[in-house]
């Protein structure tokens, strides 16, 4: 490589510089070839290899307009001017050290000879007229002339190839024995290398030096495509287009992938079983234009249902705003009197309902507007087809679901960890789950014959809990079974027995019975029907079974074969019990004696017993008011409040007709109650004018029925005993 020489220039720079003879007009032009910038030493020199001249093409455009030609501060000028011929010249003194320390001066006197004008351009580009409205603001900056929108291709075509790859830096990693030339070539290379970045090599004097790069091809406005057009729409979309629409996202099930067990098999392929794809059931299912097909179809019957629910509202708008309770009545007001008054909101009834006696009503836990009813038999001599009515307080006019059976039902229930699961009784033994979320009857599991020893009717259903996820079904039986069915994947039921109540002999504590005489005959069965269940509120493993002796067994899941306790609660069947939500130890129950007694856990005789016209089918504590209890007599539903008397009800409603009442429920506000008869219909009304419940309702329990134990002083000491075991106990 050869670099021409440059120093005969720096030579001829000093001889003009201390040279008086020479004009000062020669003196300005040589020293403005002297006094280069950075970009223009590169230019004074060449590069050839082997005769080649390849000095890089300047990286500068000179067309282009950089910073340093277009400011006009003085102060951030890097290029030496040549001084004004008006300027006195003083040549730079050095300092001993043999730095300049003289000042430079800069100057920006243009020469209008080195100014090149081109007629052909257009001077008037960029001036703005008078004639502009004012009120439109110029743009800030200059911006280039834009062609017409329409001179922009639609579409723009970018053809990607590959090209050579161009290595611009390459560090390679070698690796030789130690000991070897080329090991020491490398330890030397290393040395060096960690002299320069870490040791005292590195405040060695750098310079920063620019190098030409490859061209960027930068995309200018000509290369843009037409912007889309957009414009503005409303669009309108009701509850029910939603509702269809996430109904059939629903449907859409993801593409299941192939099972790789079933694609190893040794079996041929002919010989397995192909999987059914279900993803093109949905696309078949297209929805019909006639009303025949539109009419059973899920989306035509949910619209219809939120139809009649919004329709029932302009009937029962008051009843359902006393429901809801949004109407109350003042505490405050001065002609409030406690006439326990039972005001009617509606009733639940269809022709399809007409007739059939209701033989089990349950809440739905995760939804209290939404009860289910079954229709069974009342007598043993009647033959009714079962019927199951799922009905919303929304629509009191028409039943939700309607569901058939052959068999009359006996019991149901509803399961707390699947709300939309239903367990259903019937009098041929038969258990089995619907979902009440499907129009036509869809079974989750059924019990059959060879699972299933129970031929008796079922007379209760309840559910209870294994764990967080599981749950199993309880019933009771006519044969005094408790049996435990167990759902499985094949749709079935599996029963475990759990208990098998046997009849009590001799004398037990409890309600004292006449003396019987003594039976010479065998009896035809040693076991009684268990009519009724309640699960203990405090203890998991416990529950209370009634029996159509009058007797209730206190059982355990722990123990299969033996009741842990038993007493005789009324001298005929037991038809309902139920514990108090405001003390887990007080129990009420009613039978065909016409009675309702109150018995309290650890206390052998009875505490309080209330008498009714007629054989007492159930009974129900108010949830709000400790003290309240309804009881549902023949047709007579009476309204008890202990704290006020006990040897009559505060006030009685009598309903026409040779009617019986079967089924008495609160809801959870405490201010409705759903009274259930036996020719298919249910009452909904609005409990009124009853005292303010107190703020401790335990304590108001606790001094009523300790007043009511003032003539027994051996019953009351005996309840001060039991209540300090307790709080110690507690403790």
């Amino acid at each position: 490589m050869e670099i021409e020489d440059t120093s005969m220039i720096a030579e001829e720079f000093s001889t003009l510089a201390t040279s008086e003879s020479v004009s000062k007009m020669s003196i300005l032009s040589k020293i403005s070839k002297a006094t280069f910038c950075f970009m223009e030493k590169r230019d004074i020199f060449s590069v050839v290899v082997d005769d080649i001249d390849c000095t890089p093409d300047n990286i500068v455009d000179p067309d282009y307009v950089t910073m340093e030609d277009t400011f006009s501060h003085a102060a951030f000028e890097t290029r030496v001017r040549a001084p004004a011929l008006r300027s006195s010249v003083k040549l730079s003194k050095k300092s001993k050290s043999g730095v300049d320390t003289s000042m430079k001066v800069y100057a920006t006197t243009i020469s209008l000879d080195d100014i090149h004008i081109d007629h052909t351009i257009n001077t008037e580009e960029g001036f703005v007229s008078d004639d502009l409205a004012l009120d439109v603001a110029p743009s800030a900056f200059y911006l280039p002339k834009r062609l017409p929108i329409m001179s922009y291709p639609p579409e723009i075509f970018v053809i990607l190839k590959e090209t050579e790859t161009c290595f611009l830096y390459e560090l390679p990693s070698f690796s030789y024995d130690r000991g070897t030339p080329e090991g020491a070539a490398v330890e030397e290379e290393n040395e060096f290398y960690q002299y320069i970045t870490v040791g005292k090599g590195k405040n060695r004097k750098m310079v920063n030096e620019e190098t030409q790069t490859n061209e960027l091809i930068t995309q200018t406005r000509q290369t843009l495509a037409t912007r889309p057009q957009k414009k503005n729409a409303i669009v309108f979309a009701s509850m029910w287009d939603m509702h269809d629409t996430y109904a059939r996202l629903a449907k859409i099930k993801p593409k299941e992938q192939p099972d790789e067990m079933v694609m190893y098999q040794s079996a041929a392929p002919h010989l397995l079983r192909k999987k059914k794809d279900k993803s093109h059931e949905f696309e078949l299912e297209r929805r019909g234009k006639t009303f025949d097909e539109i009419s059973t179809s899920p989306e035509f019957l949910d619209a219809v249902l939120l139809t009649e629910r919004v329709l029932a509202t302009l009937e029962y708008s008051s009843a359902q705003k006393k429901f809801r309770g949004l109407i109350r009545i003042n505490p405050l007001s001065l002609d409030l009197i406690y006439v326990y008054s039972m005001k009617p909101l509606w009733t639940l009834e269809c022709s399809d309902t007409e007739n059939r006696p209701i033989t089990g009503i349950s809440f739905n836990p995760k939804n209290n507007n939404i009860l289910a009813v079954g229709h069974g038999k009342f007598t043993y001599a009647e033959n009714q087809p079962g019927l199951v009515c799922v009905w919303c307080t929304k629509n009191p006019c028409k039943p939700e679901r309607l569901y058939r059976f052959e068999d009359p039902l006996t019991s149901l229930a509803f399961s707390e960890k699947n709300p939309n699961w239903l367990a259903c009784g019937f009098t041929n033994g038969d258990v089995l789950i619907l979902d009440v979320t499907s129009y036509p009857i869809k079974t989750i599991a059924s019990s059959k014959r060879d699972t299933n020893p129970c031929f008796e009717p079922i007379w209760t259903t309840n559910w209870r809990a294994i764990d967080k996820h599981n749950e199993y079904v309880i019933v009771t039986c006519q044969d005094g079974r408790i049996n435990k069915f167990t759902s499985t994947k094949t749709n079935d039921f599996i029963c475990t027995p759990l208990m098998r109540v046997s009849t009590v002999e001799g004398k037990m504590k409890g309600l004292e019975a006449p003396k019987q005489c003594i039976k010479e005959d065998v009896p035809i069965t040693r076991y009684p029907a268990a009519l009724c269940m309640k699960w203990h509120p405090r203890i998991d493993h416990v529950y209370l079974i009634g029996t159509n002796e009058g007797c209730i067994h206190k059982c355990s899941t722990h123990y299969l074969n033996q009741h842990m306790d038993v007493f005789r609660a009324h001298s005929g069947p037991v038809y309902s019990m139920q514990f108090s939500p405001f003390m887990d130890t007080l129990l009420v129950s009613c039978g065909a004696d016409s009675a309702i007694r109150l018995w309290i856990e650890g206390m052998d005789d009875v505490i309080l017993t209330m008498t009714c016209p007629a054989a007492v089918y159930d009974v129900a504590f108010c949830p709000v008011s400790s003290t309240i209890i309804l009881s549902a007599s023949g047709n007579v539903l009476s309204i008890w409040d202990l704290r006020r008397k006990t040897h009559m009800p505060c006030a009685e409603y009598t309903f026409p007709g040779h009617v019986v009442l079967t089924f008495i429920q609160f809801s959870p506000s405490g201010d409705n109650v759903f009274v259930g008869d036996s020719v298919g219909r249910i009452h909904t009304f609005h409990l009124e004018d009853t005292p303010i419940p107190p703020f401790y309702q335990k304590k108001l329990l606790d001094e009523t029925i300790k007043k009511t134990l003032c003539t027994r002083p051996q019953m009351l000491k005996q309840l001060e005993k039991l209540e300090k075991f307790r709080e110690k106990f507690a403790k």
